[in-house]
C-alpha cells in the first residue's frame, strides 16, 4: 500500500527538482511501489547496472548496499553490480576508470566532503573527493530522485513520487559550508548508520574517510592533560611552565597514539557562570593587558600551536570560547592551527540570534562578530534542548533556521548542536536532530525548504493526525516569543510568563488536547507509539498547570518506561520507583 505524497523532493535545488515532476496530464500505469516510472536520462532505471571499483572502501559498498536495497523498495528494480565489461547504462559510484573528462571536471570543483552528481550518455555518475563525499552524493541521490527519508534511527520512509526523472546532462556538484558537522542527539549519537545518511561526520560516530576525528577526549581536557581529577571551576595556571610542559608532552602522545586525527582539544575545564581562570599575579596581567580572561587561555593555547605544527602538520588545536573565556581578546589572534569555539549556552532560544530586540543575544551577537574578524577556523558549540527539563517542551523550532544561517554568514566552519544525548527523547529530539542534520548541511536553505522538511517529518513520523502536532507547534512557538528561553528554564518562564495565573491551566489542557487528537487519528501502530512518545512534552506541562495533575504524572513515568526514556534531565536518571510523587522529575 502506498504512502500518501505531501510535498515532493523537498532537499533536492529547485531545478532538479522541477524536472523530476510530472505535468498534469502525464500518466504512468500504478506499480503498486511508491515510484512508478524513474527514468535517468531518458532511460529506465530497470535498463541500469552499478559500477565500482571491487577494491572499494568499506563506506562506498555500504552506499552501494543503500542504493540496491532503496531502489527496490521505491521502484521494485532490483540493482545489480556489474564486475565485467562497461554496460551501456551504469549508476558509477566513486571514483573508477569509467571516469570522464567531465567527471574529472566536476569533482575538481568539490570542496571538503562534498559530490558531484552527473548524468552522461547513459551512464549516472556519483563521485566526491573521500569516501564519506561519495556516500554522501548517494545518500543524496536517495532523497532526491527516489524520494527517501532518513528520519530516526527506528524510521526511514520511501515517499509517494509516482514520476522521478534525472534530467539529460544533469549536473549537480555541492559542497558543505559547515567543514564539520554534529547534531549531538541520542540517536545520532548511537546509531553510526542514521548518522552517515544524515551526513553528520561527527568524530564520535564515524571514521570513514572524511570525517572528523579527534585525538583524546572532545572538550574540557585540562583535567586530563594536566593529570588531574576533573573539578568544575578549577583550571591550572597557564603561565606556569611546569604545567606546560606537562601537557605538550600529553598532546603529543594522544596525536602519535591517533595517527588519523585531525583535532586535538587544549580546552578548559567546565566552569559555572561566575567562575574564572587562574588569578595568579602573571595570568591576571595577560588578562587584564587584553581585556579578558581568553587572552592567557589564547597565549597558552597558540604556544601549543606552534610547537606540534612541525611534527602534526594536518592537526587542529581546538579550544573553548565559554562563559568566562567568551569575549575575543583585544590584540592576540588565533594561530592558524588553532580552532576557536565559541560557545552560546547564555543566549536566549525564542528570538534569533540577530534579533536587536532580544538584549540577552546582543552580546553574544557582539562576540561572535569579533570572532569571526580574527578567526579562519570558527566553531560553535550550541544548545538545543532543555538540560533541566529533558522532558518539557523546547520551543525553539522557530529559530533553528535563521539561526544556523546566522552562523554561516559570519564565517563559521563547524557546528556542534548539543541535544539530549543521553538518552531516547520524550519531547521533539528526533525531529529536531532531523532538522539540525539538514540545517548543517545546507544552512543556506529556504524558509519554505525549512518548513517542508518539517511537515514531511510530522507527517511521515506521526501519521494522519500531524497538523494537530504543527498546531501544537505553531502554538507553543508563538508563545515562547513573549518570553526568553534558556537552557535551564522552567515552563512558566519559558510559555507562561506572559499569561495571567488563571490562563496557564486552560492553555496546558489545549496543548494536550492536541496531541489526544494526533494519537487519535494516527493509523499505524508505529506512528501512534511515535506520537505517545513524543507527547509526554504536553503530560510534563499539564502535570504541572493541568486539571488531573497526579494522572498526568503517572502518564509520564508509564511513558518513559515504555519507550525506554531513561533520563529526565543532564546526568540524571528517572527513578522509577518515585512513580506518582509530586516535583520527582523536577
Amino acid at each position: 500500500m502506498k504512502k500518501s505524497s505531501f510535498l515532493l523532493a523537498v532537499s533536492m535545488p529547485f531545478s532538479s527538482w522541477a524536472a523530476c515532476t510530472t505535468t498534469p496530464e502525464e500518466t504512468v500505469p500504478d506499480t503498486g511501489y511508491p515510484i512508478d516510472l524513474m527514468q535517468i536520462g531518458g532511460v529506465d532505471l530497470s535498463a541500469f547496472s552499478i559500477c565500482v571499483q571491487p577494491d572499494a572502501a568499506e563506506g562506498i559498498t555500504m552506499a552501494v548496499d543503500y542504493l540496491i536495497q532503496y531502489a527496490e523498495q521505491a521502484t521494485g528494480h532490483k540493482l545489480t553490480v556489474n564486475e565485467g565489461e562497461p554496460a551501456e547504462h551504469e549508476i558509477v559510484i566513486g571514483m573508477t576508470d569509467r571516469d570522464t573528462e567531465a567527471v574529472k571536471a566536476a569533482r575538481a570543483q568539490i570542496k571538503n566532503d562534498g559530490y558531484a552528481i552527473l548524468e552522461e550518455k547513459g551512464k549516472l555518475y556519483i563521485t566526491g573527493n573521500c569516501t564519506s563525499g561519495t556516500v554522501y552524493g548517494v545518500v543524496t541521490f536517495l532523497e532526491e530522485f527516489l524520494g527517501v527519508r532518513f528520519y530516526a534511527t527506528d524510521y526511514t520512509v520511501v515517499r509517494d513520487n509516482p514520476i522521478m526523472r534525472v534530467p539529460v546532462d544533469y549536473c549537480e556538484v555541492y559542497s558543505p559550508a559547515f567543514i564539520a558537522r554534529d547534531s549531538f542527539w541520542h540517536d545520532l549519537e548511537h546509531d553510526q548508520v542514521l548518522s552517515i545518511q544524515l551526513k553528520d561526520n561527527s568524530g564520535y560516530v564515524m571514521q570513514m574517510e572524511g570525517g572528523i576525528s579527534y585525538a583524546g577526549p572532545f572538550v574540557h581536557t585540562f583535567s586530563a592533560l594536566t593529570g588531574q581529577p576533573h573539578e568544575i571551576g578549577k583550571q591550572p595556571c597557564l603561565t606556569d611552565e611546569e604545567v606546560y610542559s606537562t601537557v605538550l608532552y600529553r598532546v603529543k602522545q594522544w596525536l602519535r597514539e591517533n595517527p588519523r586525527a585531525k583535532i586535538i582539544s587544549v580546552s578548559q575545564n567546565d566552569s559555572y557562570a561566575d567562575q574564572l581562570g587562574c588569578q595568579c599575579a602573571n595570568c591576571k596581567a595577560i588578562d587584564e593587558r587584553e581585556g579578558t580572561p581568553m587572552g592567557s587561555l589564547l597565549t597558552f593555547v597558540n604556544r601549543i600551536a606552534n610547537d606540534i605544527k612541525d611534527e602534526f602538520p594536518n592537526v587542529y588545536v581546538d579550544t573553548l570560547a565559554y562563559r568566562y573565556t567568551r569575549q575575543a581578546p583585544k590584540t592576540i589572534k588565533p594561530a592558524d592551527n588553532v580552532i576557536i569555539r565559541l560557545c552560546s549556552i547564555e543566549c536566549c532560544f525564542s528570538h534569533p540570534l540577530d534579533d536587536a530586540s532580544c538584549e540577552r543575544n546582543a552580546a553574544f551577537k557582539k562576540d561572535i562578530e569579533e570572532w569571526s574578524a580574527i578567526c579562519d577556523n570558527l566553531y560553535i558549540w550550541d544548545y538545543t534542548t532543555n538540560f533541566m527539563y529533558y522532558l518539557a517542551p523546547f520551543p525553539n523550532l522557530g529559530v533553528l533556521r535563521a539561526n544556523v544561517k546566522f552562523y554561516r554568514d559570519h564565517h563559521v566552519i563547524g557546528m556542534f548542536e548539543q541535544g539530549n544525548y543521553q538518552s531516547t527523547s520524550g519531547e521533539f529530539g528526533e525531529l529536531r536532530a532531523y532538522l539540525l542534520a539538514k540545517l548543517l548541511w545546507n544552512p543556506d536553505m529556504s524558509e519554505e525548504e525549512y518548513q517542508r522538511h518539517m511537515n514531511e517529518f510530522l507527517q511521515d513520523y506521526y501519521g494522519a493526525g500531524w497538523e494537530h502536532i504543527r498546531a501544537y507547534i505553531d502554538v507553543t512557538t508563538e508563545a515562547a516569543s513573549h518570553n526568553h528561553v534558556g537552557i535551564y528554564d522552567s515552563i512558566e518562564n519559558m510559555l507562561m510568563h506572559h499569561m495571567d495565573r488563571d490562563q496557564q491551566a486552560p492553555f496546558a489542557e489545549e496543548m494536550l488536547a492536541l496531541w489526544e487528537k494526533a494519537l487519535e487519528e494516527a493509523q499505524t501502530d508505529e506512528q501512534k507509539a511515535h506520537v505517545e512518545k513524543s507527547m509526554v512534552q504536553a503530560y510534563y506541562m499539564a502535570q504541572l498547570k493541568g486539571k488531573n495533575r497526579k494522572e498526568y504524572l503517572n502518564k509520564i513515568y508509564d511513558i518513559c518506561e515504555k519507550y525506554g526514556i531513561t533520563h529526565f534531565r543532564e546526568g540524571v536518571r528517572i527513578d522509577f520507583s518515585q512513580k506518582g510523587k509530586p516535583g520527582s522529575l523536577g
